[in-house]
């Protein structure tokens, strides 16, 4: 006797929500799949058989899962789909824990994950509204959890963290200098084997304040070398968690600092400017009752670069004028925190430059990416190679090819030191960009250049 199977009106009812075709899904299923490294073969005809109640074998309902989340702007698992078969290990990391044992739990999982390479992280997609969904759990949940900890084994004192926060700022500093992919796995390795044992030991509320305070802060450091790698999916998990791991440490400034330059950041790169506009502005909204100056500069940063992206220049300027005015007054103040001590006059002088060149103003960007490269340490290539190319897209912009490649030669010499898939990805932007100038002193040279390091990144 045939078993007869129940339609997953789950399925159908999210396929409705996403406003996507059965052929439209089936490709971006296969897509996703291929990005991966999974030979996946599905067509319309397979979506009809999902609908009917088949349930694929994995990792199919995790890709089915990934995509739909994309599309409907929330974190969904296999079982939301109504195919339980598949793992729910794939929304790790993208929900914003509401227990302290829990965001241990979930933050030690995507370490151990991440460190294994687990497949349904590897190329994992952007989820549009999951880091706003914890933007407002951090807005109105707890202030602060309770941290210390009893235990029969050794406690943790504040040694112990003061030798993780020295390892960890220097796997921070080799990332600037070289680039993240080589360093990330380092990184990755560091949390799951040096900071994963802190957190279940007994502690101090004093010790384990400081200590969810340095996981934060690397957490959300490794999230900016996924950026790096171009791993934006991966990276949304992480700042996810180091949210919550700064809501456990108390410390709200940081929180805050996560939501705008770290989330606010990744949405922009991903091609969600407003969404970036929103967590800058809520990033203020809950730090309120202590401003620091330097925060709110670089919360304002961070706005006025989703606006350069919306092509909202009015709004843009109003945000410069305050990241502006902000960062002159912390100038005056003493009670910047040492996470924000990277934000110099450079760093400032380089977010205008990236709103001129948004807002196509290339006089305006030229002036301040070459105020940024003066004011940027040499060991800082990444950046470095950043505003070069600012200038000479600006450069192109102005109607001036040679001089502009020659910024753009310069960016490559300072690429070719690092191991920066998103370096390399902004080259071959630049590279596009000169085509139609093949004939002119110096490009020629450029697109040789250009074309030999991307050959050797691929």
């Amino acid at each position: 006797m045939k078993i007869r199977r129940q339609p997953n009106q789950r399925l159908a009812s999210l396929i409705a929500e996403a406003k996507i075709s059965r052929k439209g899904l089936a490709r971006r299923v296969g897509e996703l799949a291929a990005s991966q490294g999974n030979k996946l073969s599905c067509d319309h005809t397979s979506v009809g058989r999902w609908l009917d109640g088949s349930v694929p074998r994995d990792p199919t309902p995790a890709l089915l899962a990934q995509v739909l989340s994309q599309r409907v702007g929330r974190s969904l698992t296999p079982r939301d789909l109504g195919m339980s078969s598949g793992s729910d290990d794939f929304a790790v990391g993208l929900r914003y824990a509401k227990s302290l044992d829990s965001t241990v739990e979930t933050v030690t999982r995507l370490w151990r994950y991440d460190m294994e390479r687990r497949e349904f992280l590897v190329g994992s997609v952007f989820v549009p509204g999951a880091v706003t969904l914890s933007s407002r759990d951090w807005l109105i949940g707890p202030k602060t959890d309770r941290l210390d900890l009893a235990g029969s084994s050794s406690q943790v004192a504040m040694d112990d963290v003061r030798q993780v926060r020295a390892l960890g700022d220097e796997f921070e500093r080799l990332s600037h200098e070289f680039g993240a992919q080589r360093i990330r796995r380092h990184m990755v390795n560091f949390l799951q084997y040096d900071i994963a044992p802190l957190l279940s030991r007994p502690r101090s509320e004093t010790v384990g304040k400081e200590l969810f305070q340095a996981a934060a802060e690397f957490t959300a450091a490794t999230g900016y070398m996924a950026v790096d790698c171009n791993e934006l999916g991966l990276a949304e998990r992480y700042y996810i968690q180091a949210l919550r791991l700064a809501q456990a440490g108390g410390s709200r400034d940081y929180g805050a600092q996560v939501m705008a330059t770290h989330m606010g950041h990744l949405s922009l790169y991903a091609g969600h400017p407003g969404e970036a506009v929103q967590l800058a502005q809520a990033s203020r909204e809950g730090s309120r009752q202590r401003e620091v100056p330097l925060a709110l500069a670089l919360s304002w940063v961070v706005e006025a670069r989703g606006h350069a992206r919306l092509g909202d220049g009015p709004a843009c300027t109003h945000a410069l004028i305050q990241a502006e005015r902000n960062f002159h007054r912390s100038e005056k103040s003493d009670n910047s925190a040492p996470y924000l001590g990277y934000f110099k006059e450079a760093y400032l002088a380089d977010a205008f430059a990236h709103c001129f060149r948004d807002l196509n103003r290339p006089e305006k960007a030229h002036e301040y990416a070459t105020a940024a490269l003066k004011g940027l340490p040499v060991t800082h290539v990444r950046r470095r190679s950043i505003n070069l190319g600012i200038m000479a897209g600006a450069n192109l912009s102005k109607g001036e090819p040679g001089a502009a490649a020659t910024y753009a030669r310069e960016a490559v010499q300072l690429t070719r030191k690092l191991h920066s898939p998103r370096a390399f990805r902004r080259i071959a932007r630049l590279r596009k960009l000169f085509e139609p100038h093949t004939r002119e002193d110096g490009v020629p040279e450029f697109l040789s250049e250009a074309n030999d390091l991307l050959k050797s990144s691929a």
